[in-house]
């Protein structure tokens, strides 16, 4: 994935001394989508001095959101853009152990990312049709969501993540003012999480478990591509 990044940022360096024609004279759209991202990781023991269970994951794919994003322009070629997403996934992971006991519960994260983003229009862009590259980075905030029973986790202090991506779309002009996108956007962010379990014990199926008292670490990786479909408002 990284390898790909570095391949379309030296693309989108290519092409960043090209001419283009403007959006109609307008230099400024916001614009909504949504979202499919194929897969995710999640690291339950990202600090475990074992490299067996520090690299054992959970994989948790198809994850869906939405996202908003403002875009500049700057000059015919360049535009500028600042979006955020909130995307969130879990899934029933039933080989969680308490006590010794097998026991199913719920697992996943809630991530929200602030990217900053420079966009490129390729030679080939229409007065309809506008393609363009970009690149850009980003800080992802984000929290551990677990369910067993009425106990949950709730954060503790959890870390900024960092990421760069890339980005790559298609912009179909319907009128003056608004306009239909699409895009693929590459990235690789990786953060940790901290959390803490809501309640000192858990009563699951008649039986009462003790939980761990202290903060938990874990992590999760956002290594899947991003498929965007949205509508621009442009002015």
């Amino acid at each position: 994935m990284k390898q790909l990044i570095f391949h379309i940022i030296i693309l989108i360096l290519l092409f960043s001394e090209t001419s283009f024609s403007q959006y109609n004279g307008k230099k400024f759209s916001l614009s909504a989508g949504f979202n499919y991202i194929t897969t995710s990781k999640l690291y339950l023991q990202p600090n475990s001095a074992d490299p067996f269970f520090r690299s054992t994951h959970d994989v948790l794919e198809d994850i869906y959101s939405v996202s908003f994003e403002f875009r500049y322009k700057v000059l015919d070629e360049l535009i500028i853009g600042i979006g955020t997403e909130y995307l969130s996934k879990t899934h029933n992971n039933g080989n969680f152990f308490l006590a010794g006991n097998r026991i199913e519960i719920e697992d996943g994260y809630t991530v929200i990312p602030i990217e900053l983003s420079g966009y490129y229009l390729v030679p080939f862009s229409t007065e309809d049709f506008k393609f363009f590259m970009g690149g850009g980075a980003g800080i992802y905030l984000g929290r551990h969501i677990r369910r067993i029973e009425d106990v949950e986790f709730n954060p503790d202090g959890n870390e900024l993540g960092y990421g760069i991506h890339v980005a790559i779309g298609m912009e179909y002009l319907i009128n003056e003012y608004f306009s239909v996108r699409g895009q693929m956007r590459f990235r690789d962010p990786e953060f940790t999480m901290k959390s803490r379990y809501s309640n000192p014990a858990v009563n699951y199926k008649g039986n009462n478990y003790p939980l761990p008292a202290g903060s938990i670490s874990s992590k999760v990786n956002i290594d899947g591509i991003t498929f965007n479909i949205g509508l621009s408002f442009n002015f």
